[in-house]
């Protein structure tokens, strides 16, 4: 008898599949780009993906997941994620003249791009110290550290002239599945690392907003307690309207503020994952990366919290004002009704 199958189940083993890098042979050299694409984006996306500037020898196209490979030994990758595209050429060897042109294609991406990096892949740690000179790394900021027993890597994580990044890596000793792997992971590391810092500069933003509401908010809470002669339906009326505000400040940032918190525990894992030991004299990518990132995170949560805690503050001074509305209206119906029986 055939078994009766769920109709998500090929649909899910397929997506565990998903995400697969390409194997890198060490020496490698590789550029990848991580763009924001907005919905009204993803057709002109597809047209760019569909048209590059050379033929590829074969291609393995899904609704989000493509890989064409190219006669010259070039590996391109495409990955749909829910608000980015990840871009990824792979090349093995230290020269390969298809890199250039494709790299052209990767620029002219038809979306703004949130992170671009130049992976220079070695096969030992002698070879990799030879390509620090041309990396142009800032010794001050230089990041090195061993990931995985003994892969090491190099990088100052900031923006070229070209507008990448740089990252040197040296592994001895590693099948090509495996270093694609670890390259893998370095570079998600750094991807949702920048995705979870998009809601750090909106929350910066709304902080002095958000301090002059909690303020109103205090102002209308002392009034209502001190049960002044204050107009309440006035007094309902700035709190709904301060009540408004805050629901649309939650409403506005949820999302940003839920996927940042989202990929910021993606890049944890992926920290944790990698096993960092570190290098004395260099930062760590462990020490580099929670140095910037959990304070990120911490202040975000914070905003979070205080929308919510606000919002709450806010419901409870409505209803308690609305009782007392509510309260003096029968009072003085029941004055009322006893001025007409007398």
């Amino acid at each position: 008898m055939a078994m009766t199958e769920h109709p998500l189940r090929r649909e899910l083993v397929h997506e565990m599949h998903l995400r697969r890098f390409a194997p890198v042979e060490a020496p490698a050299r590789i550029v990848q780009m991580v763009c924001l694409v907005e919905e009204s984006q993803r057709e002109a996306e597809e047209s760019h993906l569909a048209s590059p500037p050379i033929d590829p020898q074969s291609s393995d196209c899904e609704n989000r997941y493509a890989v064409l490979k190219f006669a010259s030994g070039v590996t391109f990758l495409w990955e749909r994620h829910t608000e980015a595209t990840t871009i990824t050429l792979i090349a093995n060897g230290r020269e390969n003249p298809t890199m250039d042109t494709l790299a052209d294609w990767l620029a002219a991406w038809p979306a703004p791009v949130l992170r671009a990096t130049k992976v220079v892949v070695e096969p030992s740690e002698a070879q990799a110290e030879a390509q620090l000179p041309q990396m142009g790394f800032m010794r001050e900021d230089l990041v090195s550290c061993h990931v995985c027993s003994n892969v090491r890597v190099w990088s100052d994580f900031r923006i070229r002239e070209d507008g990448h990044g740089r990252l040197l890596i040296a592994a001895p000793d590693r099948e090509p599945d495996d270093l694609g792997r670890i390259v893998q992971r370095l570079q998600e590391l750094g991807n949702y690392r920048n995705l979870a810092l998009v809601g750090l500069p909106k929350v910066q933003r709304l902080m002095p907003q958000l301090n002059a509401l909690e303020e109103e908010l205090a102002a209308h809470a002392q009034a209502l307690a001190e049960d002044t002669e204050r107009e309440d339906e006035a007094l309902l009326a700035d709190l709904s309207r301060l009540s408004a505000q805050l629901a649309r400040v939650r409403a506005e940032n949820s999302y940003r503020m839920s996927a940042s918190q989202a990929y910021a525990q993606i890049a944890a894992d992926r920290l944790q994952a990698l096993d960092v030991q570190p290098i004395d004299g260099f930062q760590s990518l462990t020490d580099f990366t929670e140095r910037r990132l959990v304070p990120a995170t911490r202040t975000i949560e914070t905003f979070v919290g205080r929308v919510r805690r606000l919002s709450e503050r806010s419901g409870d001074a409505i209803a308690l004002l609305n009782t007392r509305i509510d309260t003096r209206i029968k009072a003085q119906n029941l004055d009322l009704l006893r001025s007409m029986e007398s």
